[in-house]
């Protein structure tokens, strides 16, 4: 699991230059009736030095809106990104506010378009469906290991 957050962590410092969300791609999101994607997607980018990798990274600003989700427990739908190789565990998967197709991972947005999503128990099975997820949300402010959000104890909610 180490080396998964160690590769979406490098991950975070390299798209946090891509980090504007077309129009177009907008119009793609997986938005919840509240629209948490659309909160989420409000951020700013802050440089600053990490001593663990001696080097200068981008670190999130988040904004009010969001910063209210802190420690909330909040109802999120995505589309799962395939991890299996890295979370063969099932301890967690990685969902996105976009289709695969056009997600983080591919170049069409930017890391606050995806989410750590910690299992409040063990999945053994995945797909590239949408999925919606009720847990509690916790902001990363400063671990390049992890993704900037983390939703803890998440249940998938069948609709």
């Amino acid at each position: 699991m180490r080396k998964v957050l160690l590769v979406l962590g490098a991950c975070i410092v390299v798209g946090a230059n891509i980090a504007l969300i077309t129009d177009q791609k907008m119009s793609e999101l997986s938005v919840a009736e509240d629209g948490v994607w659309l909160k989420l997607m409000k951020i700013k980018w802050v440089e600053k030095y990490n001593k663990k990798y001696k080097t200068k990274m981008l670190y999130p600003k988040f904004s009010k809106a969001t910063q209210a989700l802190n420690g909330k427990t909040i109802i999120i739908e995505g589309h799962l990104i395939p991890t299996e190789m890295y979370a063969g565990r099932g301890e967690f998967v990685v969902i996105s506010a976009l289709p695969f197709k056009s997600c983080y991972f591919c170049g069409g947005a930017g890391p606050e378009s995806v989410m750590e999503v910690h299992l409040k128990r063990k999945r053994t099975t995945f797909h590239s469906r949408k999925i919606t997820f009720k847990g509690r949300l916790e902001l990363n402010h400063d671990d390049p290991d992890h993704l900037i959000y983390i939703l803890k104890d998440a249940v998938q909610v069948i609709k």
